[in-house]
């Protein structure tokens, strides 16, 4: 019999299990394939990494390195700013008041015009002042998404708390009332039984599991002739395998909980980093919008300038009427920019407002903030190393592998015979003549057996092999293909700093071209050497490089954030100073709790 049996496991290995499910998965898609396509289209799947775990992929807590400490990249300056350009300091030119009669009355009634108040709230409006730390504070405590976040992570914890009772003591208690009768050939017998059971069970870390029991039973005769009596048992027994299901595998739920558990923690925390590099960037681009209002006010009054300019040298002879009608068209274009503008800054608010968790009809006033801003000098060859050792992502990609080796261990491990030892052991009252409380050693029961059930039909496990086999493949390939995600990554977000540095030099300097530019042009329209149009088109050019300014500047604010999220070193725990110190949720709420 043994013999057989090891013929039988012999000719049974995993070896022989893939290569039957290969051929049978050959000979079905062969024929799917004809049918469907009437052609023979080549699908293979090899697999060729090595899928022996090693003895980290059984560690319940994977190694995570540990970002080392750096300076805060971004903080604040201690500097409120009210409501002033960012850029460069711009002249502004008031327009007079003594506006020729064509165009007087109209002119003045669109410089009074409220819709041309533009701009973000007043200091003195009611509602909510927020900078970009105050801001990620709010988020924080009220954001929607971060409390989903959240829940996942909790949920996560969950899991392992109950794949941790599984091996822990699991009490149990039943108990039952049954009714036995007959009818005439038993002459009418009828009794009623009561049982109660209490115990305990613990599943073994290698397999198998322990049940100590006591079990008491009471028989009461309703008619007939039926024993009355008291019966008590306390028992312990037990099962352990031996081939399938021992050892580590056994392990397998708890392992795989804890790990996943590692994982959702990692990607809590990518959440969280992603999390303030986007309110920041909304803060910032808040920020641009609110320069870019200032900028169309200082447009429009220049504009409105330049056209009372253009109707007095028209009185005086020196220009033709269609100069004036191009400085009004450019004023009446310079209007409606503005009002797009105020119209598309207001949705922005509001879709900070949802960002942030806080209501849609409550007021906002975003407040800028002279920021400390540390640009990184990183070496090109660096960032890569940078981003293979701290990302979170790719570790995580990176113990997958380990997961599914792990895997295929598991599933190799199925593919043996059900080899379990059996024991079990009782003692007890001797029926009917005691109480259930009088157990006696002389009542005791003990046995033990082995069971061998032979893997005469395996296709399902089988098939798990082979389908374990596959998913190392596919989390190899998943692995390398993150890990030159990440280095193309990282060195995309070193150039995006460098060409936002570049670019706000650049458009710091068309800046002060423009605006001599613009000067020129208006001592050049005095004396009547050029048209108004060089002047509009001077001022619009002036507006343009202003955006371009305040566009770059918040683009390299954002790109350095970026910079740091993408090589797994942006630091958001309460020690990394302000930016920190805003992500640490327990203590806002316990300040806030405080106040209230």
């Amino acid at each position: 019999m043994f013999i057989l049996s090891g013929l039988m496991m012999a000719g049974c290995s995993p070896e022989a299990h893939r290569r039957s499910a290969d051929e049978q998965v050959q000979r079905i898609l062969a024929d799917r394939k004809e049918t469907t396509l009437g052609y023979q289209p080549q699908s293979t799947a090899p697999t060729t990494v090595e899928p022996a775990p090693q003895s980290k992929a059984f560690a319940q807590i994977p190694t995570t390195p540990l970002a080392p400490p750096t300076t805060a990249p971004i903080e604040p300056a201690h500097v409120e700013l009210s409501d002033v350009p960012l850029g460069p300091p711009v002249p502004s030119t008031q327009p007079t008041s003594n506006l020729p009669e064509l165009f007087g009355e109209q002119l003045q009634r669109r410089l009074g015009s409220d819709r041309l108040e533009l701009g973000p709230p007043a200091p003195n409006a009611p509602g909510a002042k927020l900078d970009l730390f105050r801001s990620i504070e709010y988020a924080v405590q009220h954001s929607r998404e971060y409390q989903t976040q959240m829940e996942g992570l909790y949920l996560a914890a969950l899991d392992v708390t109950l794949q941790r009772h599984l091996f822990e003591p699991r009490p149990f208690v039943t108990t039952g009332l049954h009714y036995k009768g007959g009818q005439r050939d038993v002459a009418y017998r009828s009794a009623l039984t009561a049982t109660a059971s209490a115990g305990v069970r613990q599943q073994l870390p290698y397999g198998g599991e322990v049940v100590a029991q006591t079990l008491v039973s009471f028989v009461d005769t309703l008619t007939g002739a039926i024993t009355e009596g008291e019966s008590a048992q306390v028992a312990l027994s037990g099962s352990v395998p031996l081939l399938r299901g021992a050892g580590m595998v056994n392990l397998e739920p708890l392992i795989s909980s804890e790990r996943q558990m590692v994982y959702q923690v990692r990607a809590f925390e990518d959440y969280r980093r992603q999390f303030v590099v986007d309110i920041a960037a909304q803060y910032f681009r808040l920020l641009t919008q609110q320069q870019g209002l200032s900028n169309r006010r200082l447009n429009y009054r220049n504009l409105a300038s330049l056209t009372e300019r253009t109707q007095a040298l028209y009185e005086a002879g020196k220009i033709s009427f269609l100069e004036v009608q191009r400085s009004l068209q450019a004023l009446l274009t310079a209007e409606s920019s503005l009002v797009d503008a105020q119209e598309s800054y207001q949705s922005a608010i509001d879709r900070f407002k949802i960002a942030l968790g806080m209501p849609i009809d409550q007021e906002l006033e975003v407040i800028p903030v002279e920021l400390s801003l540390e640009v990184p000098h990183t070496p090109v060859e660096d960032v890569i190393k940078l981003a293979m050792q701290y990302r979170l992502d790719i570790q995580t990609a990176r113990d997958q592998v380990d997961d599914a080796r792990r895997q295929v261990s598991v599933a190799k491990n199925g593919l043996l015979p059900d080899l379990d030892l059996d024991a079990d052991v009782s003692v007890g009252n001797p029926v009917g003549f005691g109480p259930a409380s009088d157990i006696e050693n002389r009542t005791l029961n003990y046995g033990a057996g082995v069971t061998l059930d032979l893997p005469v039909d395996r296709v399902a496990e089988r098939n798990t092999y082979r389908r374990s086999l596959i998913l190392l493949q596919r989390a190899q390939r998943a692995y390398e293909s993150m890990r030159d995600q990440v280095a193309i990554s990282a060195r995309d977000a070193l150039r995006a700093i460098r060409s936002a540095q570049v670019s706000l030099e650049i458009q710091r300097l068309g800046i002060e071209l423009a605006r001599r530019r613009l000067d020129y042009a208006g001592e050049l329209l005095k004396e009547g050497q050029v048209t108004s149009r060089d002047v509009v088109e001077a001022q619009s050019s002036l507006l343009t490089a202003q955006d371009a300014y305040d566009q770059a500047r918040a683009q390299l604010q954002i790109s350095v954030l970026r910079y740091l999220q993408e090589t797994g070193t942006l630091r958001v725990d309460p020690r990394a100073g302000a930016l920190g110190q805003a992500m640490d949720r327990e203590a806002l709420m316990n300040k806030r709790a405080s106040v209230e």
